[in-house]
């Protein structure tokens, strides 16, 4: 559970400096958060299901280290 923080805390940190670093530049809050949206409006269906499994890594990493520590027997 600890790596989902961990995942979601750099995904938060990661957007909150791209969006400083346009705010810092000179561009609006608005022009900023249209220029991440950008991003995503333009990729392709390939890449989007390769972003999507990559999204989805620690998440099932997690999911899959939980499932196994509860099929070990208990002592």
């Amino acid at each position: 559970m600890k790596v989902l923080w961990i995942y979601f805390l750099l995904a938060f940190l990661t957007f909150s400096l791209l969006v400083i670093v346009d705010l810092l530049s000179g561009t609006s809050l608005a022009m900023s958060m249209h220029s991440f949206y950008n991003v995503f409006a333009t990729t392709a269906l390939q890449e989007a299901f390769i972003m999507v499994v990559f999204a989805a890594l620690p998440i099932v990493a997690a999911i899959a280290g939980f499932i196994k520590r509860n099929r070990a027997p208990q002592k």
